[in-house]
């Protein structure tokens, strides 16, 4: 099992962040999505957005031949008090019971940077970040994702293959558009991609360093970043 995949027809290489370097460049990346495009994190005058959950997180980005970070996502195990926990109580139901195993972490800050067309991947940057986190998953233990999203958004992560529980009903906070509290099982998803297997589904299960993506049949995601919340 590897932490690293590069895809031949995007140049693309997906990976864990290592260096200060690489996290350096996704503090600006954040901040120029979640603070000056979307306007949801008060920006900084550095124009870095970290907050207090980077500690004991990991985080998996998209690197272009160069080594740019053009995508990342942040995942807090369940060690770390979850953003859910403390930011968005109110999105999760009164039956559910937030994991706290070790078979779980939450995914956090996910953010794409827009490419020019002729450089653009075959497939939305976050399915590259996804196929980094379902192998990291795998290695690490992990079968649980919670997630923070719009309502449109989930509906096309269901699209794409993921099984995703929603935790209770959707609400409007002040960010103005609906959004959900979710819980994605890989064991669910691994069942439903071999009893039902896909050309995308089959492409994000592959361990193999160097795969080509399959054709770009998926609902589309905006420019900026998928619709996450947290």
């Amino acid at each position: 099992m590897t932490d690293r995949f590069r895809l031949t027809d995007t140049r693309l290489t997906v990976r864990i962040l290592e260096t200060c370097e690489d996290h350096l460049q996704a503090f600006q990346l954040r901040h120029a999505i979640y603070c000056t495009t979307l306007a949801w994190v008060k920006g900084r005058p550095d124009g870095l957005e970290w907050d207090d959950y980077e500690e004991g997180s990991t985080s998996i980005g998209a690197f272009t031949e160069n080594n740019t970070l053009v995508g990342v996502v942040r995942l807090i195990p369940s060690a770390c008090l979850f953003m859910l926990e403390r930011e968005f109580p109110t999105l999760v139901g009164p039956d559910h019971r937030i994991r706290k195993q070790a078979d779980t972490v939450e995914v956090t800050r996910l953010a794409t940077r827009r490419m020019p067309r002729s450089h653009s991947p075959s497939l939305p940057i976050s399915c590259l970040l996804y196929k980094g986190i379902y192998h990291w998953s795998y290695k690490h233990g992990v079968r649980y994702l919670y997630l923070v999203v719009e309502t449109a958004y989930l509906r096309t992560l269901r699209a794409w293959g993921f099984p995703c529980s929603a935790l209770g009903p959707a609400r409007i906070l002040d960010r103005g558009k609906p959004c959900v509290a979710a819980l994605l099982d890989w064991e669910a998803f691994r069942a439903q991609a071999l009893a039902q297997p896909s050309p995308f589904t089959i492409w994000l299960m592959d361990n193999r360093q160097t795969r080509r993506a399959p054709p770009p049949a998926l609902s589309p995601e905006p420019d900026y970043a998928p619709s996450t919340y947290a």
